[in-house]
Order: C-alpha cells, then structure tokens, then sequence
C-alpha cells in the first residue's frame, strides 16, 4: 500500500508549536496533503484549551499531520481522533504493554500519559476542509518538571532509548494504515477497535462531574465524541472534553 501520510517530511529545528508552524505553512504555501512537520525542539507546544506540553529538545517526537479530510461530516470529527489514536496505540503495542486510549485524545501506559494530541480542523460548508494533528510522544526523557499530573516516557517505561527517526517512520506507517481505513469506510472496524482499546472501559471507578462524585463505568464513545458512563445504580451520563473527571 502506497503510504500518503508521511509521504513528505519537513524537519524544523526550533519552534513553538507544530501546530502553529504547519497551520501558517498551509495557508502560505501549497502543501500536499500527509506532510508531517517535524520539530527537533518544540518550547510551547499546546494542548486543550490552556494546557501546555512539556518536551525536552532532541528526546521526544512532536510533530503535525496535514490532511484534507472532505470525505467526513461535521458530526464525524471525532473519527480522526479513532484514527491517530489507534495508529499510535497499535504501533506502541508491538514493544510496550498495557498501552490504552484514554478519551478523548491521549494515550497511556500503566495509567501514565505517554502521548497527547490536539486536532485543530477547518470547517466549511459543513465538512471538514482541513485537519492539522498534533502528536507529542515523550520517548526519551526521563525527567519531567512541568506541573502535569502523571507523564512517562518510553525509556521510563522500558529503560531503552529510541532511535525517534525509526520510531516515527512506525508510527506514520501505523496512522497511514488506519486512516485507510478511515477513507475506506470502515467506520465501524475503527470503532469496535477503539473500544478495545479504551481506557478503563467496563471497569467501574470514579468518576466526577460538576453536580457530584459517583461510581460508574464506561461503555463508550457516541457519534460525535461525547463519552458515556453508566452510573452505578443510576442513569447514563454523557460528557463532552473536560465536563468528567476520572478519579
């Protein structure tokens, strides 16, 4: 299968945000569709809304996909999230155990981020005329100093440092693959696929919302993102990002 994703890189030495730099490049330039925006040191990489992402220069992989993903609807935006989640989770999984996604957008192993992602989408006439994907991946740090809660590194993980050139070939190899999928069709593969591999998903915990703290379990994820948790002797509550907290 010919890859479209990653099919063209552009290597930055220093910049703030990945993002920032392929969204300017995009609307300054002609750039084909699956370039990837590289960044060797990224000092302010951001995450939802005011978060921030710590990553120390030459040890981790931040980057940025470009795509035009016309083909989805609006209410189907959270199909990209299935996308790049799944691909990095299927490539991580090949060396690195207990690798999950925790909704809506971050990958863990053994309860600890190791990877965040942050998708910022053009919409026109109701679809989405384009998609920038940010993908910070800590791989070789092994101190953090930010006040985030729980970071972890590959080589915290394992105790080997990464070859982040080979590394990211994997795991753009492994995105291109879902997206495939994606283009496809096969909405309901991905899925059956994400939920497989969701975080705490049918496990009761904690959870807490603005009205109050409760035990419940997650059964899944609706159409358009939302995450949906029974309540324990209780209704089905659904969230959109940052109206849950997992205790």
């Amino acid at each position: 299968m010919c890859q479209h994703i990653g099919k063209t890189l552009v290597k930055v030495d220093r910049t703030e945000s990945t993002n920032n730099y392929a969204i300017g490049q995009v609307y300054e330039n002609e750039v084909e569709e699956g370039t990837v925006f590289l960044a060797h040191d990224q000092t302010a990489g951001r995450g939802h809304f005011a978060n921030k992402w710590e990553s120390e220069a030459g040890k981790n992989l931040t980057f940025s996909i470009f795509i035009r993903p016309a083909f989805l609807a609006v209410h189907q935006t959270f199909m990209l999230s299935k996308v790049v989640c799944l691909g990095i989770e299927n490539c991580l999984s090949k060396f690195i155990d207990d690798v999950k996604i925790k909704w809506p957008n971050d990958v863990y192993v053994n309860d600890r981020k190791v990877c965040g992602i942050l998708i910022e989408n053009g919409i026109m006439n109701s679809q989405i005329r384009q998609s920038v994907i940010g993908i910070g991946l800590n791989v070789n740090q092994a101190r953090f100093h930010s006040d985030a809660p729980n970071p972890v590194s590959l080589k915290l993980i394992s105790g080997e440092t990464y070859d982040l050139d080979a590394l990211l070939k994997d795991i753009l190899e492994s995105i291109d693959y879902c997206y495939a999928q994606l283009v496809a069709g096969k909405f309901e593969y991905l899925d059956q696929a994400f939920h497989d591999r969701l975080y705490r998903f049918e496990e009761w915990h904690a959870f807490k919302d603005e009205n109050h703290h409760y035990t419940g379990k997650i059964t899944g994820v609706n159409e358009i993102g939302q995450l949906r948790i029974q309540e324990k002797e209780g209704p089905i509550h659904e969230y959109h990002f940052k109206e849950v907290v997992y205790l």
